[in-house]
Parts: C-alpha cells; sequence; structure tokens
C-alpha cells in the first residue's frame, strides 16, 4: 500500500481496492489498532459456542441411548402382548383340528407377531398351559405365554455373549369354543 505522511506525524494510506480512496493514520490510532489485534489473539470470544456444542453432544447421547433402551423395552411389551393374544385366540377358536395342529397354528402366529415387531425367535419363548387340566374340551381355559429377551440396544451381541437388557412378559387366556 503506497503511503504519505504529514507535517503532524500521521501516514496517510491509500486504499488500492478503492481508487481515489485514502486513510489518515495517526500513530494512536495504529497502537490502538494494533493493541486491539492483539487482545484478539488471547480473546476468549467464541469459546461458549464450542462449550455448548460439546456438552450438548456429552449430555444429549446418554439421553438418547436411554430413550432407544426405553423403546425397545416398550416395542417388546407390545409384540409379547400381541403375540400371547393372537396364539390363544386361534387356539381356542380352532374349531374341528385336532390339538397338536391348533398348537401348531398358535405358535406360528405368535411367531408371525414377534417378527412383525423384529423380535429374534431365539429371544422369546412362547408357552400353552391349561389350568383346568385340559384344553380340548368346550369351555376350557387356554393360557399362552410369552416371554422376551430385550436386547441391549446398539450391543446386542459381545462376541458369544448376548447382552439382555430387560425381559418382559405377557399372559393371555382364552376360552376354548364348544
Amino acid at each position: 500500500m503506497p503511503s504519505s505522511s504529514s507535517d503532524d506525524g500521521s501516514i496517510r494510506l491509500d486504499r488500492p481496492d478503492r481508487p481515489g480512496a485514502a486513510t489518515w493514520a495517526t500513530p494512536q490510532r495504529l497502537r490502538r489498532r494494533l493493541a486491539a489485534r492483539l487482545r484478539g489473539v488471547h480473546d476468549e470470544s467464541g469459546s461458549s459456542i464450542i462449550e455448548f456444542i460439546m456438552l450438548a453432544v456429552l449430555l444429549m447421547i446418554p439421553v438418547v441411548y436411554f430413550l432407544i433402551g426405553v423403546s425397545t423395552v416398550q416395542a417388546a411389551t407390545y409384540a409379547g402382548v400381541g403375540a400371547a393374544d393372537q396364539a390363544a385366540k386361534i387356539y381356542a377358536s380352532g374349531g374341528e383340528t385336532s390339538s397338536g395342529e391348533r398348537a401348531r397354528r398358535a405358535e406360528v402366529a405368535a411367531r408371525s407377531v414377534l417378527q412383525g415387531y423384529g423380535i429374534e425367535a431365539s429371544r422369546a419363548s412362547v408357552s400353552r398351559s391349561c389350568p383346568t387340566g385340559g384344553c380340548d374340551a368346550a369351555g376350557d381355559v387356554v393360557t399362552y405365554d410369552v416371554e422376551i429377551r430385550v436386547p441391549v440396544p446398539l450391543f446386542s451381541r459381545l462376541g458369544s455373549w448376548e447382552a439382555t437388557l430387560a425381559s418382559v412378559s405377557s399372559t393371555s387366556a382364552q376360552v376354548q369354543e364348544g
């Protein structure tokens, strides 16, 4: 930048980016500008944004992980209720088919509901019981129990170990039609 000086010690700086414009800078003004720029090196403005982002990330990751875990348990609960209810209904309304055929259909229905919720067959157990002793006579109560081992979100399998967050179970009972 071309410059020139005057009698009072001020320096005229020509601005090549704006032809015809010139800036008069006094030594005091130059010192103030230099001091302001040097202070800017140690200035902490803008660090609050970085601190906010770091704290938000550190706090949000556990909160989001907790919500994913709660959602996984809730989905498994809904799957268990649906699977037990469908299995009991299908077995109780089997009509004239044999007990073995009704049990097979009920098992398939329960597995289908579990699959619809994304529950692996290896993580669920479906069992049938008849509290009155028999399941085939009209008026007998048929009970289906579904137990699901809910995997830990994002880390369900670590090598050969299967991590379980919780176990949920559901029971549904239906009266055998006659």
